[in-house]
């Protein structure tokens, strides 16, 4: 369960968030907000992260409260020092990772 200053701070952080024009005639994907929804699904340590995005982290007898982090695809959902495997993951929204943005991509 979030305080009330980080329900503010994510409101002020989602209030002034700024969609930029993607390329191609602004045929991008939307990103997924689970908002009107049924609860996303939680994802356990050593899972494949499906996709690029921000996950919500909650952990096991509530040792911290729940935080959020961005998980790359394809990468694993990691085990937490204290809880171990007993940490679970959920999806807040999808959100494209920078470098893998053709604006932004390493030239060769």
């Amino acid at each position: 369960m979030q305080t009330r200053s980080q329900q503010f701070l994510q409101s002020e952080i989602q209030s002034r968030l700024v969609v930029p024009h993607a390329k191609g005639g602004g045929k991008s994907r939307p990103h997924s907000r689970h908002k009107h929804s049924r609860p996303a699904p939680l994802f356990s340590a050593g899972e494949t992260v499906r996709e690029t995005g921000i996950y919500e982290v909650i952990h096991d007898r509530a040792h911290r409260s729940v935080h959020e982090v961005v998980m790359l695809s394809s990468d694993a959902f990691p085990a937490c020092d204290s809880c171990g495997a007993q940490v679970r993951f959920r999806l807040v929204r999808t959100a494209p990772y920078i470098f893998q943005d053709e604006d932004f991509e390493e030239s060769p």
